[in-house]
């Protein structure tokens, strides 16, 4: 078994909790949504290096079927329930006029082979708005494995991070500046991008390469009090920053500002020996169904809001987060559920056996982090 680390769990809750604020109060709370995708970016490349390197201190490799395969077992049930349901409802009822369109086909499509986050040539529901998160974490998982191992090959590690930080770099600051001289109304195109946010990964998976070193800067507990309520602080006033998703001021400052103290945050969670404290169970608990949560919620606003997430009725959000907040449990106890006992059937077939000698040991057991 791995066990969670109950401090990114709580890490998680925080995140979707930033991101149901966004959808719910979007005038109010209009960088809060960007706050939380980019802070499950960093704990993801954060989670997914780990598991790599895993692969890699047991077999000296990354065995790609069994990664991949893992991460069918864990996201693909609840996403199609969420597909398919949307799928049924729309053609059955046409709540948001998506049958009427012909689009609902090529909103499933979409949705399932990850593609939300690209230009497409046909047109998709505006439901699957959120997905395009998915489909960044997952066009980064089919480049980054073969990058490390090639890296660890040549311990270039270092130059990887250096080399991979500065094309994302290069071609976020190329599509803003396009988008600024050229097209300014596309900025919904170039949020979305997978290169905008991909920094986010970038440094999650340099944070886990170089944890021992990043975890001694907070060693102490002043410090990690210190950088605990900066960074919070710091990610608290970014959710208010007018327009996020449309402002270069944000790509270019708020954005990197806001990667450094979600690390900052992934190191202290990461790093925490003790238990987390009992106020913040709420959290850990909707950290555990974030997944879902995140799914759910923004199509449950056009739902319950007649096809619109602008000017939402104090009553119209309060439901939408409620009813998405049950939804997430359901799902957590049955599909993902289903997942769950597939990937431990899968593992009891194929079973984990590690080289009989020449290997470096496992990390110990609170460092053994699931990317769930």
């Amino acid at each position: 078994m791995r066990p969670r680390l109950d401090g990114l769990d709580v890490l998680r809750g925080a995140a979707v909790g930033a991101v149901l604020l966004g959808h719910s109060w979007p005038g109010i709370f209009q960088g809060a949504g960007i706050i939380g995708v980019i802070a499950f970016f960093v704990l993801s490349g954060y989670l997914i290096t780990n598991v790599l390197l895993r692969d890699v201190e047991r077999h000296r490799k990354i065995r790609y079927g069994r990664f991949y395969a893992h991460r069918a077992f864990r996201l693909v049930p609840a996403l199609i329930s969420l597909l398919g349901v949307y799928a049924v409802v729309e053609l059955a009822t046409d709540v948001l006029g998506d049958r009427s369109k012909g689009i609902v086909g090529y909103t499933v499509l979409a949705g399932l082979g990850y593609l939300k986050d690209l230009p497409l040539p046909f047109d998709v529901s505006m439901a699957i708005g959120p997905l395009w998160t998915l489909a960044v974490e997952e066009q980064f998982y089919l480049i980054w494995p073969a990058l490390l191992v090639l890296a660890l090959r040549r311990n270039r590690q270092g130059r990887l991070i250096v080399w991979s930080a500065a094309v994302a770099l290069s071609l976020m600051t190329a599509s803003v500046l396009a988008m600024e001289i050229m097209a300014p109304q596309l900025h919904s195109l170039v949020y979305a991008l997978p290169t905008t946010w991909g920094l986010g990964l970038i440094l999650g998976s340099a944070l886990r390469l170089y944890r021992v070193r990043v975890f001694g800067w907070f060693a102490g507990r002043r410090l990690r009090l210190a950088a605990l309520l900066g960074s919070s602080a710091l990610l608290v006033a970014l959710a208010f920053f007018p327009k996020a998703n449309e402002t270069p001021a944000f790509f270019f400052i708020g954005g990197p500002l806001a990667m450094a103290a979600a690390a900052v945050l992934v190191a202290l969670a990461a790093s925490r020996t003790r238990a987390m404290p009992t106020w913040t169970r709420p959290l850990q608990l909707l950290g555990t169904v974030s997944y879902a949560a995140y799914l759910w919620n923004y199509l449950v606003i056009l739902w319950l809001n007649g096809g619109s997430t602008a000017d939402l009725p104090p009553l119209v959000a309060v439901s939408a987060i409620v009813v998405t907040l049950v939804i997430a449990v359901i799902s957590w106890h049955t599909v993902e559920r289903l997942g769950r006992i597939a990937r431990h059937r899968f593992d009891q077939r194929y079973p984990d056996q590690r080289p009989a000698a020449g290997v470096v040991p496992p990390p110990g057991p609170r460092q053994e982090v699931s990317a769930d």
